[in-house]
């Protein structure tokens, strides 16, 4: 009967290395035949090691009272039966050695893969190692920089409380500027209507006065040329009048000659007659102010003389 392991291994595998133990020469226990096997925990080897050498007698084919047999036979009987005894355990023997041989090639093989597995394994467990070293520098790391973006975070979560705040300002002061915006807009739209109401009222009268002017101008350019016309007229007049007044301007010269020594004569009798007729005035009491009346329109009279056109 065969039974299987929870861990692979087999009752044959088991008895496989008993016997190779045995040709060896040494007694089969359960951590030699583990270890030659190489897997296998005790629990599992050991009833299947009992087993093996409940099967030992028969296989070598010794059965219960061989000794109390043995006791009444022969003595050359019993040499001769030890020596094919001993014949038959040595052909046994090598039989189960050449019989095992590829067995311990297989497992030679299978241990030479465990020393390589094994390795590697440790190779892996050192990669690991140093995977896991620098893993934990890597966390260690990253907690750093966690730590510092948390900070760098929070003061960013400040800045955008004070952003906020600010934000929340500024829009107070768009709204209210903008208010302020709406109601200048408006008042310059209410001042632009008016602006433009006497924008066009001045347009309305410019254009009135522009309308009068013209005619204005019209009249004045009538009126010009008009003026012109009597003013050629009065050109012409006046060329022959200045004709007349340059013959009669030459006999007034000549007549203004013969005015002069008159004058010159009435002067001299004008003085004459102003002392005659102070020196006659004074001894009759006449008052300063009549005297000064009289000298005044002998003055005047004579001014007058002066006065008239010369050449």
């Amino acid at each position: 009967m065969q039974s299987k392991s929870t861990r692979g291994v087999q009752q044959e595998e088991v008895w496989a290395a008993a016997d190779a133990l045995i040709a060896a020469g040494e007694r089969p226990t359960i951590e030699r035949v583990r270890f030659k096997i190489g897997r296998g925990s005790p629990n599992t080897v050991s009833p299947m090691l009992e087993s093996w050498f409940a099967t030992l007698g028969p296989r070598l084919g010794v059965v219960a009272g061989g000794a109390q047999a043995q006791e009444g036979t022969p003595k050359e009987l019993r040499q001769a039966l030890d020596k094919v005894w001993a014949v038959a355990v040595t052909a046994a023997r090598d039989e189960a050695d050449r019989a095992l041989e590829p067995e311990r090639d297989r497992l030679a093989q299978h241990g030479l893969q465990l020393d390589i597995a094994r390795q590697e394994l440790l190779q892996r467990e050192a990669a690991l190692t140093e995977r896991g070293i620098a893993l934990e520098h890597a966390l260690e790391l990253a907690k750093s920089q966690l730590r510092d973006q948390t900070a760098q975070l929070g003061k960013a979560e400040r800045d955008l409380e004070q952003a906020r705040s600010s934000l929340a300002n500024l829009v107070q002061e768009r709204d209210a500027g903008r208010r302020e915006f709406d109601e200048q807009l408006r008042t310059l739209a209410e001042e632009r209507m008016r602006t433009e109401q006497r924008t066009a009222a001045n347009e309305r009268r410019l254009l009135e006065e522009v309308d009068r002017a013209r005619q204005e101008a019209k009249q004045s350019t009538r009126a010009l040329e008009d003026a012109i016309q009597k003013h050629s007229a009065d050109k012409h007049a006046l060329e022959r009048m200045s004709t007349g007044l340059s013959t009669r301007l030459h006999d007034g010269q000549v007549e203004l000659a013969t005015l002069r020594e008159r004058l010159q004569g009435a002067e001299e009798r004008s003085r004459g007659l102003e002392s005659a007729l102070a020196a006659a005035l004074e001894p009759r009491g006449t008052t300063k102010g009549q005297s000064v009346k009289s000298s005044a329109s002998s003055r005047h009279v004579a001014g007058a003389v002066k006065r008239s056109p010369r050449p």
